[in-house]
């Protein structure tokens, strides 16, 4: 595993508003997609006239190694302690967002209230086989609450969620979302520098995603955790589309 820095931008660095930094990061393999690389373009073209919230501190580009994702985002994690701003923004390359999305994580967040704040992403569920070798796939937000019945229980997602609102969640993914270094601080104090290691749920005994996993430590901690269904984004992914998916976008307004 490799993680480069890449140092705040000299050019603008005299220029910076005083206030909030926060540091860009991403975990990647040899690609990333294109609507990844746009957005970050506009995103800096947007923060160097704006608030320069980005330009003005340390970024971190971490590769996948033998540890994976949940490896490349402890050394991050680790790295922006050492050497970041107030906030971590993660973005993952396969994401598209708009230019102004870091200003309005970071606005609607608070270091004490708000201290994780997450965009509106999507994820693909593979909810059983299509009979041809593929999958029949339904997206669902990455809005989790908690559940617990006589089965069992565990992290469910919330398609039923309200839009254009801050809402707090027992959970979201890592794909866009901004984390206050205090967090990281606080999870390092009490679990050890082991922020996105996998946990088991105390309800059912899986193994929880490295995301999750970051959730329910601050659970622990007591640690809120929002999201906010106003900032948008795009999640690139490959998919089978046959007549069953679109039945079920049929009551959705679909652009032709």
């Amino acid at each position: 595993m490799s993680s480069s820095k890449h140092p705040p931008n000299p050019v603008f660095a005299g220029r910076c508003v005083v206030g909030d930094k926060v540091s860009m990061a991403w975990v990647h393999g040899n690609e990333v997609t294109h609507s990844w690389h746009a957005s970050v373009v506009a995103l800096l073209s947007y923060d160097v006239v704006n608030r320069q919230r980005v330009v003005g501190a340390q970024w971190f580009a971490t590769k996948y190694g033998t540890g994976g994702i949940v490896q490349a985002r402890n050394d991050t994690a680790k790295q922006f302690l050492e050497h970041g701003g107030d906030w971590l923004y993660w973005i993952d390359t396969d994401m598209g967002f708009a230019p102004d999305t870091v200003d309005r994580l970071v606005e609607a967040g608070d270091p004490e209230k708000r201290p994780v704040v997450g965009a509106l992403c999507f994820m693909n569920r593979e909810i059983s086989t299509d009979g041809m070798g593929g999958y029949i796939i339904q997206p669902n937000p990455t809005i989790f609450q908690w559940w617990k019945d006589e089965v069992g229980g565990g992290f469910k997602a919330d398609p039923n969620y309200p839009r254009d609102q801050l809402i707090q969640v027992a959970g979201t993914g890592s794909a866009c979302l901004v984390i206050h270094r205090s967090v990281f601080e606080r999870i390092q104090e009490k679990f050890g520098p082991s922020w996105y290691s996998p946990v088991q749920s105390t309800i059912d005994g899986t193994w929880l995603s490295e995301d999750l996993s970051f959730c329910m430590r601050c659970a622990a901690l007591e640690i809120p955790v929002h999201v906010h269904t106003g900032v948008q984004t795009t999640h690139f992914k490959w998919m089978w589309l046959d007549e069953r998916f679109v039945d079920r976008l049929t009551r959705l307004e679909v652009p032709t």
